[in-house]
């Protein structure tokens, strides 16, 4: 029970309270508050459960700073306790950004996406990795982060945690218990401040596209970079890539058809 609420509950506590204080706050109606806070919540649940299952050093060591009296190895799928603090410091300054140049928000927006799916793709390598793959890795977050940008924001939420989570139960049938942990507390965060959108609803917020999707899609898209490289067992390896992409333009084109059905 400790292992769980330090783990599982306590990213998901601090994750959805971050959103939900700019949902249910007075700033509910400033888009880029709302933004701002769901892309930090969503990347900073993840770093705590990273933080937590592993522990410090091991987020630590992908950074070049000397640890005393550490002589553990390098563990390449650690980097993924990079890529969420990463993102962390970053999604605030994207969400101002494209507050304060509103006529540029789309081209920001899509540089931002290409420029984080080849940044991880470059830079965060897991075994086996080659060109081929490096490429699909980052076709996936930028095609995740395209597809979770149409999407509203309930829509995008739900889409992340269902993805999430199918990611998680993939996790633990190729024997990775440790990712499983992170996708189930990304998943539950997700669907906390998504049933928190529904209860508050929040009418500046029609569109993820912009922190939100950056974050969502290059986290999946890592999380299925690296459950591929380490799956086992037999569990396609497409099945990580194909929840990572399929669920969100599932959730895109569910939502595109529900608002288009509503009258003008």
């Amino acid at each position: 029970m400790n292992y769980l609420v330090s783990v599982v509950l306590l990213p998901i506590l601090v994750g959805s309270g971050v959103a939900s204080a700019a949902l249910l706050g007075p700033l509910r109606q400033r888009a880029a508050i709302i933004e701002c806070c769901v892309a930090y919540g969503l990347a900073i649940a993840f770093l705590i459960a990273f933080v937590r299952e592993v522990d410090l050093p091991a987020l630590l060591r992908q950074l070049p700073v000397e640890l005393p009296d550490d002589d553990a190895p390098f563990e390449r799928w650690h980097q993924l306790g990079l890529v969420a603090l990463l993102l962390a410091v970053v999604s605030p300054t994207l969400a101002l950004l494209t507050a304060a140049l509103p006529a540029q928000r789309k081209v920001i927006v899509m540089t931002a996406t290409l420029l984080a799916a080849c940044g991880v793709a470059a830079f965060v390598a897991f075994p086996g990795a080659s060109n081929g793959s490096r490429a699909s890795f980052a076709v996936v977050c930028a095609l995740s982060s395209g597809a979770i940008a149409m999407c509203g924001l309930r829509t995008a939420l739900g889409a992340l945690a269902v993805s999430c989570f199918g990611m998680a139960v993939c996790a633990v049938m190729t024997g990775f218990p440790s990712l499983a942990i992170m996708c189930v507390a990304v998943a539950g965060t997700a669907g906390s401040i998504a049933l928190v959108a529904c209860w508050r609803r929040s009418p500046r917020m029609h569109s993820v596209a912009g922190a939100i999707s950056v974050v969502s899609g290059t986290l999946v898209g890592t999380v299925a970079a690296c459950g591929e490289a380490y799956a086992s067992g037999n569990l396609p390896n497409w099945t990580w890539n194909a929840l990572a992409v399929a669920v969100p333009v599932a959730g895109a084109l569910l939502y595109r058809m529900t608002t288009s059905a509503k009258p003008s």
